[in-house]
């Protein structure tokens, strides 16, 4: 590719195409849109206009962009396994039902919602030190846990614990 318009072709002409390759092999829609999106990056960052490529070397970068995200999947499902045997490990078994409803309303969560509750919570961070993993002020920080304190609270209402008391005392 020689310039800018070479690779604004490059990726009018074959967006849809790899959209849809990496659509039918990861099950997550916003998944597969920051999947494609990678991919198209790093094809603007490997251009040479001595070695055009297309549509072939975008499905292997696409193949192995995927290969990453189920990596990926894998790592959070054992980090999940971890987490859930920490929590069942810290409660009695009184508390059996409620930490079942906690693990079951965390997973509902979205990435990165899980994340500031993990890094709380689980790593003991500050605000201030959640918002440097994730590149946020403290405020947004605070902002967010609040937030996810909100969707978690009338998931596990009917217990005799709110979900500030079970992860609190987790802490």
């Amino acid at each position: 590719m020689t310039d800018d318009a070479d690779f604004v072709a490059l990726f009018r002409e074959h967006y849809n195409a790899v959209r849809r390759f990496i659509e039918r092999r990861v099950s997550d829609r916003e998944a597969a849109d920051d999947l494609t999106m990678e991919c198209f990056e790093i094809a603007w960052r490997k251009r040479d206009p001595r070695e055009p490529f297309g549509l072939p070397w975008l499905y292997r970068t696409a193949r192995n962009l995927i290969a990453n995200e189920y990596r990926r999947r894998d790592r959070e499902g054992a980090l999940w396994t971890h987490i859930e045997d920490q929590v069942r490990t810290l409660s009695n078994a009184s508390e059996g039902e409620m930490i079942d409803r906690l693990v079951d309303a965390i997973r509902a969560l979205s990435e990165k919602e899980r994340e500031i509750l993990w890094l709380t919570y689980w790593e003991d961070l500050s605000a201030a030190e959640v918002g440097v993993v994730v590149g946020a002020s403290a405020g947004t920080v605070w902002t967010r846990l609040n937030r996810v304190r909100a969707k978690l609270r009338p998931l596990l209402s009917d217990g005799p614990l709110s979900a500030e008391e079970v992860l609190d005392e987790r802490r």
